[in-house]
């Protein structure tokens, strides 16, 4: 009886402290669905061992723009969104790419122009998306991006700002815009879902850096070439 009593007790005490309890004060987080995009080189084979991580496909300068003929060049790429749990629908794709520029100061430094500010330019909108884990498949042209960046400055001599493409100690011919000693291009995108989330940013160790076998669950925050 007495067990009985006390159980009451601690029962009615726990129910008056639940009440009252402040769900706002609540120190820990209400997670929210997410979803997260993962972008490859298209029509590149896996490099080896179908379980091994990084492949050739999916790697950093797995393909570059030639050294010449860069009017009529393309690298091909297909990216797809990935929903967990099936819980959001992306309906959007922005597609953004930065490019920076390796160049040496008055001083004998070596600098990166990093002439996107981190961020980048809009390269392409992708509005007709396929479904949750199924690719959808794009280019990019050296011309493309030589558009977006053409008046872009850098101050070399940390004072002058000169164009990047009419730099007189960095000549760049028509049909040739960019340099594999100087230039890099950095592929990023946003994932847009139908209920207004907007996706940019993700987790680097878990989603950028996916260290996971081969899978329609992998992912990847950006893709990098350059000129070879």
């Amino acid at each position: 009886m007495k067990k009985l009593v006390t159980y009451l007790f601690v029962l009615g005490l726990l129910s008056v402290i639940y009440a009252c309890r402040d769900e706002s004060l609540n120190p820990v987080p209400q997670w929210e669905y997410a979803v997260h995009g993962f972008t490859v080189f298209d029509g590149i084979a896996f490099n080896g061992n179908i379980n091994s991580r990084p492949q050739k496909y999916e790697s950093d300068y797995a393909v570059n723009f030639p050294a010449s003929g860069q009017d009529n060049a393309k690298i091909n790429f297909k990216t797809r969104w990935v929903s967990l749990d099936n819980k959001l629908t992306v309906n959007k794709i922005e597609l953004y790419i930065n490019f920076t520029e390796d160049y040496t100061d008055p001083d004998g430094n070596p600098k990166t122009a990093d002439l996107g500010s981190g961020v980048g330019k809009l390269l392409a909108t992708i509005s007709n998306v396929q479904g949750n884990r199924v690719w959808n498949s794009y280019s990019v042209t050296p011309k493309q991006i030589y558009d977006l960046y053409k008046d872009a400055t850098v101050k070399y001599d940390k004072v002058n700002a000169v164009k990047v493409f009419s730099n007189p100690s960095h000549p760049r011919p028509t049909g040739k815009w960019f340099d594999g000693n100087t230039d890099n291009f950095i592929l990023t995108w946003r994932l847009y879902t139908t209920d207004g989330k907007v996706f940019k940013t993700w987790n680097q160790a878990s989603v950028c850096a996916d260290l996971t076998s081969v899978s329609e669950a992998n992912s990847n925050c950006q893709l990098v070439w350059s000129v070879n």
